[in-house]
C-alpha cells in the first residue's frame, strides 16, 4: 500500500483500522473524503491523510471517530518522552533544518536506527503538506510509521524560541514541535488523538512555550493528564 495513491474501500479500511462497512457508510454521508466510480469507492491516499490529520486535530474530543480503537494502551504522553527527549533550544532556521535536527535528536536517544532515513521521510511527509496545525504548532511525523523507523512509541518535543517558517495555514512561524514516533499507523492515529487533546487546553500550550526546564515540561504533561482525567467544572 505503501506506494499506492488510490485505495479501496477495503485498503483504506486496512489503512485506518475501521469496518469495511463503517468506511462506506461514512463515504456516502460525506465524512470522508472519495469518489465513487460505477458502485465502487476509490480514495486517494495524500487526500485521507490530510483530511486525517486536519480531523483528528480539529474536531472535538467526541468527534474522533477515526481515532483507532484497540486493546493495546498507549502510555500517557509523560511516559512517551523524558528530560532528554525535550529541547527547548532548537538552533534550525528554516523548516529543512528543523527536520534534520529533530531527525538527529531521535537518533542519537535511541529513538530510530538512521537519522538520515527518518529526516527524508519527514520530507517527504512536508512535500505533501505542512504538518503545522497553526498557532505556532507543528506535529512532524513520516507518512508511513513503521518499525523500520521507530520500535516503541514515543514522543520528542522541541522548540524554537525565534520560531521557523514551517508553511502553516496562518502563516505564523512554528514554535513548538512534537515529533510523534509510532511503529504504524494505529499507534500513530492515537497518538495524534492525545496530541489533539492537549492543543486544545490552552494553558498547557502556552506553559510549554513558555518553559525553561525540561523536567518542568514534564511536569505540564502530568498536568495536562491531571485535568484530562479531572477535568476542572464550571460553578
Amino acid at each position: 500500500m505503501e506506494n499506492k495513491k488510490i485505495l479501496t474501500t477495503k485498503e483504506l479500511a486496512e489503512y485506518i483500522q475501521l469496518n469495511e462497512k463503517t468506511v462506506i457508510r461514512m463515504a456516502q454521508n460525506g465524512e470522508l473524503p472519495g469518489k465513487k466510480i460505477g458502485n465502487q469507492w476509490r480514495f486517494s491516499l495524500m487526500t485521507i491523510e490530510n483530511y486525517l490529520q486536519d480531523t483528528i486535530i480539529h474536531s472535538s474530543n467526541n468527534d474522533l471517530e477515526l481515532s483507532v480503537r484497540s486493546e493495546e494502551q498507549i502510555f500517557p504522553l509523560s511516559r512517551l518522552t523524558d528530560i532528554s527527549l525535550i529541547n527547548l533550544n532548537l538552533f534550525s532556521k528554516n523548516q529543512e533544518e528543523v527536520l534534520s535536527e529533530i531527525a538527529e535528536i531521535a537518533y542519537t536517544n535511541g529513538l530510530t536506527p538512521s537519522a538520515d532515513r527518518l529526516c527524508k521521510e519527514l520530507t517527504k511527509r512536508e512535500k505533501m503538506l505542512s504538518t503545522a496545525v497553526g498557532d505556532s504548532i507543528a506535529i512532524p511525523h513520516p507518512r508511513n510509521p513503521t518499525k523500520a523507523l521507530f520500535q516503541k512509541p514515543n514522543m520528542l518535543i522541541c522548540r524554537s524560541k525565534k520560531g521557523v517558517q514551517f508553511f502553516a495555514p496562518d502563516n505564523k512561524k512554528v514554535c513548538l514541535f512534537f515529533l510523534l514516533c509510532a511503529p504504524d499507523v494505529s499507534i500513530h492515529l492515537r497518538l495524534l488523538s492525545k496530541i489533539s487533546g492537549l492543543l486544545k487546553m490552552k494553558n498547557i500550550v502556552q506553559n510549554l512555550m513558555q518553559v525553561n526546564d525540561p523536567e518542568d515540561a514534564i511536569k505540564i504533561l502530568l498536568e495536562f493528564e491531571r485535568q484530562s482525567i479531572y477535568p476542572q467544572r464550571n460553578p
